[in-house]
């Protein structure tokens, strides 16, 4: 567990966020491949791919020392090694695509980005019903207000680096359930569980609802380590990842414990004071501190800031009666925005609210329940079954009330309610909006008219709305399918053709000044 006192193992298990470490930029320009792609796109998987594979593959062909140092090399022989080529072999088997079998068995975590079409297959595969994170784009009371609600909670993105708030949190937290981050790059799925876990009225799913109840007892910096050690959740994590993803994490991984190491030995061997002096005032480059998600969660009438590499929560206000919790989250979310924002280039906000899908499905459902009524009592009405206002057109009137029939029809078909994932007892249940009155007989035709005209157009937007929110998840299913295609392999083969057929050379050629 990282506590707040301790800088070292919080930026150990810190996620790089959404910035491309440097460690990996200098990969990325070590083979032929590289100078094709970059990982966001098929263009740039190559880049990643080949670079980093170069590395990593090199790793791997040296022979294991079991501990014990290299043996120092002479000039000549160093610059023999890095002429040296890779076997073709070594860097085919690194841009192999990965396999289910091999997410499901990596035990590392790969960094996520803070990209809402990300977190919402995240929350659907792990089983949350009716959740959807987005993304807010400006930190104003208005914009949180116009979220669906209920906003469950707020996940903030931000550069971590020294100088934080540095304060203990709270020790009486209640009920509210809160996991340390204890691995690196699980920064986005732990705050994303600290949210959904303390949402009372989500429905988790079984594996979510048994970890939940498993680890209820435990400590939180217990609970994290039971979640890192998850493999359900982490491999639902890990989806989104290329093998160039792992080999740079646990090349990332490798190079911090080797340096850590190598720290250790120049301290026994009495040369760690020389180093501090001589580095006296020298400070870490911004871009070289990770990013990091934390949570913002209302819970037992308080909103909690719920930070993983905090050994505790952190109480920020009480939740006054009628008032949306959103107003105590924004003044502490803008205090960091304003503390960070000389060397910030950028932060994310994203809010984990009620799915729009759920609530535009009950209203479809209210306004045909609403409608169905009104026809009943209509239909009970002789007055109102023929036409009789002079000024309306008879044959107006009478295709408006079989268009309003036909649509009331259509829509009440067990086939047709199922496209809003909706039946027959959902709309008997519903219930009738107060705009419709138990008995309309004291209501004057052109308002019974234009209260039956009302509850179609409300029933018609609804259904549209459904559809364009459907049309929006499916836009993440693509968005996220792209993220899982891995590109280099082909890239890398496009390349090496280039190549044997003289053409990369030229293009190099072209391309310099």
């Amino acid at each position: 567990m990282a506590s707040s006192q301790e800088q070292e193992p919080i930026a150990a298990v810190m996620s790089p966020g959404p910035r491309r470490s440097t460690r990996v930029a200098r990969l990325a320009a070590a083979t032929p491949a590289a100078a094709a792609a970059s990982s966001a796109s098929p263009a740039s998987n190559a880049q990643q791919a080949s670079g980093n594979s170069s590395r990593a593959a090199s790793k791997e062909a040296t022979p294991s020392s079991q501990g014990r140092r290299n043996p120092k090399r002479k000039a000549s022989e160093a610059v023999g090694h890095a002429d040296s080529r890779l076997p073709d072999e070594l860097l085919e088997e690194a841009l192999r695509p990965l396999t289910a079998e091999d997410i499901r068995d990596w035990e590392g975590w790969v960094e996520l980005e803070s990209e809402p079409a990300f977190f919402n297959i995240i929350l659907r595969d792990l089983g949350v019903k009716d959740v959807k994170a987005q993304e807010i784009f400006s930190i104003d009371q208005a914009s949180l207000d116009f979220l669906p609600r209920p906003v469950y909670g707020l996940i903030f993105l931000f550069q971590y680096g020294p100088g934080g708030d540095e304060s203990e949190g709270d020790d009486d937290t209640g009920s509210l359930w809160f996991a340390n981050q204890t691995t690196h790059n699980s920064c986005a799925t732990v705050a994303l569980l600290n949210i959904v876990m303390n949402a009372g009225q989500v429905e988790l799913g079984s594996e979510l609802a048994a970890f939940k109840a498993s680890t209820r007892d435990l400590g939180t910096a217990l609970r994290g380590h039971e979640l890192s050690r998850n493999k359900f959740i982490r491999t639902i994590h890990n989806s989104f990842t290329r093998r160039m993803d792992h080999l740079n994490a646990d090349l990332a991984l490798e190079d911090e414990a080797s340096s850590a190491e190598t720290a250790a030995a120049k301290r026994r061997a009495g040369r760690g004071r020389a180093k501090v002096l001589t580095t006296k005032g020298r400070k870490t480059p911004a871009d070289e501190y990770g990013y990091h998600f934390i949570a913002y969660v209302p819970a037992d009438g308080y909103v909690w800031e719920l930070d993983g590499l905090k050994s505790k929560p952190r109480r920020i206000g009480v939740i006054e009666p009628q008032a949306a919790w959103t107003t105590i989250a924004r003044p502490r979310i803008e205090d960091r925005i304003i503390k960070y924002q000389g060397s910030e280039l950028s932060f994310n906000l994203l809010a984990l609210c009620q799915s729009p899908l759920a609530m535009h499905a009950r209203a479809i459902a209210q306004a045909l329940a609403a409608l169905r009524r009104l026809e009943q009592q209509i239909a009970q009405r002789p007055d109102l079954a023929d036409p009789a206002d002079p000024s309306t057109d008879p044959s107006d009137e009478q295709e408006s009330r079989r268009e309003t029939h036909s649509f009331l029809s259509r829509s009440l078909d067990e086939q047709q309610l199922a496209e809003f994932n909706l039946s027959g007892a959902d709309v008997d249940s519903a219930p009738i909006p107060d705009c419709v009155p138990p008995e309309i007989s004291h209501l004057e035709r052109s308002a019974v008219l234009g209260l039956r005209e009302r509850l179609v157009v409300d029933a018609k937007s609804a259904m549209g709305e459904f559809r364009a929110e459907r049309m929006s998840m499916e836009d993440d299913e693509l968005r996220v399918k792209g993220r899982r295609k891995d590109y280099g392999r082909s890239l890398h083969r496009w390349v090496r053709k280039l190549a044997e057929k003289n053409v990369l050379e030229e293009v190099i050629q072209h391309s310099c000044p």
